[in-house]
C-alpha cells in the first residue's frame, strides 16, 4: 500500500491510499474511504457520496441517504458537486407503479481516476504556493 503523509495546518495527517502496485501498475484494493477525500479537502457531502458510490451500485437519493448517514438534502447537494466536477451520472430506474421513474446514481469514471484528479489538483495548489513563498522571500531580502 502507498502512504503519504500530508501536513496541514500544523497537523499531520497520515493517508493510507485504497491502491496499491503489482506488475500491471497501480490497482485499487478497495473503495474510496471518505477521510481520504476529506484531507483532500473535499466537503464532508461530496466525500461520503462517492464513498458510498464505490462500494455500491446504482443507487438512489434515498439510498444514498440511508447507506451514507447523510441526511436528503447533503447527498443532493453533494451529488450536484460530483456531477459538476463529471465523477457521477444518472440514469432512470424502473417505475414501481405509477409515477416519475427515479433516478438512480454511479459513479461515472473510476475512483482511480477521482484520486488521480485530486492529486493533480493539490500538486497545482502546492505549486502555487511554493512559488507565493519564494515571492514573499525575495520581496523580505530585497
Amino acid at each position: 500500500m502507498l502512504r503519504t503523509i500530508i501536513t496541514i495546518k500544523h497537523e499531520i495527517h497520515i493517508i493510507q491510499y485504497p491502491f496499491g502496485l503489482n506488475e500491471g501498475g497501480l490497482y485499487l484494493s478497495r473503495n474510496i474511504p471518505p477521510d481520504v477525500l476529506s484531507a483532500a479537502g473535499q466537503p464532508n457531502s461530496v466525500a461520503q457520496v462517492v464513498a458510498t458510490l464505490s462500494s455500491n451500485q446504482s443507487l438512489s437519493i434515498k439510498q444514498l441517504s440511508r447507506k451514507s448517514g447523510l441526511p436528503q438534502s447533503q447527498v443532493a447537494s453533494g451529488l450536484k458537486q460530483c456531477r459538476y466536477r463529471g465523477w457521477v451520472i444518472s440514469t432512470q430506474g424502473e417505475s414501481k407503479g405509477k409515477g416519475r421513474p427515479r433516478h438512480l446514481w454511479e459513479l461515472g469514471v473510476s475512483p482511480l481516476e477521482i484520486i488521480r484528479e485530486l492529486e493533480v489538483e493539490a500538486r497545482a495548489k502546492h505549486t502555487i504556493l511554493a512559488n507565493a513563498v519564494k515571492r514573499l522571500h525575495k520581496e523580505l531580502n530585497s
